[in-house]
């Protein structure tokens, strides 16, 4: 809509468009097709003098501000003064101007009668800042728009504290002001505004219609700031606010943990954790974790036992993201797995959320587990589409670790072929080298130096490479 409203103003005016410099360039070159078709002044002619040009700028300035109606008016009457002046070529410029302001205004799209003259104010909170935008609008024409950025606010309502601040002592208010959500005391302060203003001043929350459109658009102009500033798209922050609002939490969830238990019949049971900083992966923070206490399969007790390990490094000054306390929980399971860990997480962190992610029978994500029961998200689109990202990636980390461990343990195995390697010094050889390809690099003095024989690293290697040094590979 701004760029509209500048599109318009430069054809009113005939406003210079082109990348000329001025003086600079006065004269310097023929007319481009613009000033042909009476669509710019052509001042790269320097026929203009810096007075004419002013006027012409702060009746631009004035238009944008006050709208079409205020602009003709006071145009119609210096060309009435023109004229009796008998200056007919700037009364000519000035009737020229009113009709095409006129015809201007006729061809706008004005928005909903009952907000010609209102702000629209709307609120979007980052990691450690917050953004109130306020949209004006005058005459239906969105004349300015102001961003006010605030840092280290522990306000639980900003926009309480901001509203009568901003509009203290000040005599432009509008008729109505939109706002994105209640406020306490609204009517008290609509009689204090009004009585400022002299005549009514309305506060409003829509809920539908133009005014709701006006107030999403005040917000997103808001979450596009907070965007910026920190380096974040808007989708992400708006999904992450509206999947607190779903959740019910009194904070945004900025800060996300997800976990989900992999294991194959048993065996190289795992847990992956992934984490998600305002709506986006924040992959140096992901962790592994093997399951140590549980010798059978019971996701349950994998997920108790996990949970309480992560836990219990919260504060860990050696290690920034565990020692970090997350917002949100999220684990990869239903109501079932979110009873079994809420124990664990009320007696260590209390303050965190905890809630499952259910899929339905294809996989993909379907709802919210409570303690009791489920919520649907499928009628939010960002907080449903943060979800399922949440989860198809906290699935894939964890199955990738444990196809990893389980090749590990396999090849381990394979080990224990060879004279004098039993599980335990397999298992040794493999904590050493880290993968199967750095064992099959390694010559004989490494595999010595890792704590074996060294007539038994020479059957290793042997059994690695054949007599001829041939066989061998990776996998």
């Amino acid at each position: 809509m701004t760029r509209s409203t500048v599109e318009e103003v430069n054809a009113v005016f005939r406003l210079p468009t082109c990348k000329k410099r001025f003086p600079e360039q006065f004269g310097k070159a023929r007319p481009c097709l613009n000033y042909h078709i009476h669509r710019c002044m052509g001042l790269c002619q320097g026929r203009i003098s810096e007075d004419e040009y002013r006027e012409i700028i702060d009746q631009a300035v004035a238009y944008i501000r006050s709208g079409a109606t205020a602009s003709v008016e006071r145009m119609q009457k210096e060309m009435e003064d023109a004229a009796e002046a008998l200056d007919f070529e700037r009364a000519a410029i000035l009737r020229d101007r009113i009709r095409a302001i006129t015809k201007a205004a006729e061809s706008q799209k004005i928005i909903d009668n009952r907000f010609r003259d209102a702000d629209v104010i709307g609120m979007a909170a980052g990691a450690d800042d917050l953004c109130i935008s306020v949209l004006m609008y005058r005459e239906g024409r969105l004349y300015d728009k102001v961003n006010y950025h605030f840092e280290d606010q522990a306000d639980e309502s900003p926009l309480e504290a901001f509203v009568p601040m901003f509009y203290h002592g000040r005599t432009d208010l509008p008729h109505t002001i939109l706002l994105e959500t209640p406020i306490a005391e609204m009517d008290m302060l609509a009689d204090m505004l009004s009585a400022q203003a002299g005549r009514r001043v309305k506060l409003t929350v829509p809920q539908r219609g133009a005014g709701a459109e006006l107030t999403r658009m005040a917000k997103e102009n808001a979450v596009e700031y907070i965007a910026v500033h920190e380096d974040r798209t808007g989708r992400e922050l708006l999904a992450v606010e509206a999947l607190g609002k779903v959740l019910g939490m009194d904070k945004l969830p900025q800060y996300i943990e997800s976990y989900d238990i992999s294991n194959l019949a048993s065996e190289s049971m795992v847990a992956g954790m992934v984490v998600f900083e305002n709506g986006r992966p924040l992959k140096r923070a992901y962790k592994r974790f093997s399951i140590k206490e549980q010798a059978g399969q019971d996701d349950y007790a994998c997920m108790q036992e996990v949970i309480r390990r992560r836990l219990s490094h919260l504060g860990d000054p050696d290690d920034p993201y565990f020692a970090r306390e997350p917002d949100l929980i999220l684990l990869d399971g239903g109501k079932g797995h979110v009873n079994a860990v809420r124990p664990i997480v009320e007696a260590m962190a209390p303050n965190i959320a905890l809630f499952g992610m259910v899929k339905d029978s294809k996989h993909r994500t379907r709802a919210i587990a409570t303690g009791g029961g489920e919520i649907s998200v499928s009628g939010t689109q960002s907080a449903f589409q943060l979800l399922t990202r949440i989860q198809d990636e906290v699935h894939r980390y964890s199955v990738a670790f444990m196809h990893k461990k389980h090749k590990k343990r396999t090849f381990a195995s394979e080990l224990t072929q060879v004279e004098g390697i039993g599980e335990k010094l397999a298992q040794k050889l493999m904590v050493h080298f880290k993968t199967k390809d750095a064992i099959y690099a390694a010559d004989l003095a490494a595999l010595h130096a890792a704590g074996i024989s060294e007539a038994t690293a020479a059957r290793l290697y042997t059994f690695l490479h054949g007599e001829e040094g041939t066989q061998g590979g990776t996998s």
